[in-house]
């Protein structure tokens, strides 16, 4: 589900601003990337928030966000709250003209615990086609059961951290069901 009327370079420009104050608080300190790469990794996931608020604002969704500095942790405790579920939104950069398929595969931090997570939202942005997608959903109790590997095993690339590793495919793609899974806990 690629988002609908989002202004892909005005927001970029705002998820470049938000990207660089995280850095100068601290997000990413920890791996010894250059300001550059941390900068580029959070401005990805600034993406990918930006275009979830876009969506849920579409919808008319009242909702929270948590956005405490990284001075004091190494991430934040969710990035939306929609009634009494912890959403995290994450999205990895497409690097490849294919759409996304259920093979792809996907990390999430252990040291984010997934569990405490509701659910987790799932996307890509494409920088050349200018769009950002979600792709689909999995509660993080889900994901805190899948092991944890330090090399993403579709793509090959080393993760930072040690990550609980899931395909695509074992997201649920019915955005609508997620919607009435939170409203009706």
């Amino acid at each position: 589900m690629i988002v609908q009327n989002f202004d892909f370079d005005n927001n970029l420009a705002i998820a470049r601003q938000r990207a660089e104050q995280m850095v100068n608080n601290g997000l990413y300190s920890r791996f010894g990337l250059s300001f550059n790469v941390r900068v580029d990794k959070a401005l990805l996931g600034c993406m990918g928030e930006l275009a979830f608020e876009h969506w849920l604002r579409s919808l008319g969704y009242e909702y929270q966000v948590d956005r405490d500095g990284f001075d004091k942790r190494n991430s934040d405790e969710f990035d939306f709250l929609i009634e009494d579920s912890k959403i995290d939104t994450k999205v990895a950069k497409k690097s490849t003209a294919n759409p996304p398929n259920d093979n792809w595969t996907y990390g999430y931090p252990q040291e984010q615990n997934p569990a405490s997570k509701d659910f987790v939202v799932v996307g890509w942005v494409d920088y050349t086609r200018k769009e950002v997608g979600f792709y689909g959903w999995i509660t993080g109790l889900e994901v805190s059961r899948f092991p944890v590997v330090t090399r993403n095993t579709f793509a090959g690339y080393p993760y930072l951290t040690p990550n609980h590793e899931f395909r695509w495919g074992a997201m649920n793609k019915n955005f609508e069901l997620l919607f009435q899974r939170i409203f009706n806990r």
